[in-house]
């Protein structure tokens, strides 16, 4: 058993001693055959793209009618759109005219006439006057009795002053005849004989 197992043993060690020796021999033979079948076949240009890349001249005289009838085309809408813009520009639309302001004319006020009433101070007023006296007791006297009998009186200056000269007067009144009836009343009261005259409202 111990032989046999030597045996083996020993091709085992023979076969991978081989195995060492001819295997990178082996690797690099076919290396060389690829690279050799690699330079054998040189790449065959592709004729065909590169002859369509370059276009005849019938291609070019083509390209050109083409251009130009585009460029005429063109110049055709132009003119077009541009006497479309004019047809614009003299049309106006109502919506852009400017809307008139209606003026709302403000309601008349009328002012109320006032009509004057002719009042009856317009008309002159008369006044009696009693007489003319310096004593300022009897003055006194005087305007108490005109008073106690219903008499509007005054006297001109307003201020008695003793030794002073002032008058005495009844009224005023604008009816001329209601005085005129009151001169015999004064006259059996006061003894004094009064006489009418135009009442002057600033010097009374």
């Amino acid at each position: 058993m111990a032989s046999q197992f030597k045996n083996r043993l020993v091709g085992i060690t023979i076969l991978v001693a081989l195995v060492v020796i001819f295997l990178p021999s082996l690797i690099d033979g076919e290396k060389t055959s690829y690279q050799q079948e690699f330079v054998g076949t040189p790449i065959k240009p592709n004729l065909k793209e590169h002859s369509k890349s370059f276009p005849d001249n019938d291609g070019i005289k083509n390209d050109q009618m083409v251009i130009e009838d585009a460029t005429d085309a063109n110049d055709q809408t132009a003119t077009t759109t541009e006497w479309k813009v004019e047809e614009i520009a003299d049309t106006v639309d109502i919506d852009d005219q400017p809307k008139t302001a209606k003026v709302v004319q403000a309601p008349k006020v009328t002012k109320p006439v006032i009509k004057e009433k002719k009042s009856s101070f317009n008309d002159p007023a008369w006044t009696i006057q009693l007489g003319a006296f310096q004593n300022k007791a009897n003055i006194n006297v005087l305007l108490k009795k005109l008073k106690k009998a219903g008499f509007q009186v005054h006297t001109s200056p307003r201020e008695v002053v003793d030794g002073q000269l002032t008058r005495v007067f009844v009224g005023p009144d604008v009816s001329k005849k209601k005085l005129e009836a009151n001169l015999p009343r004064l006259k059996r009261l006061t003894n004094l004989n009064g006489k009418l005259v135009p009442f002057n409202p600033i010097e009374p």
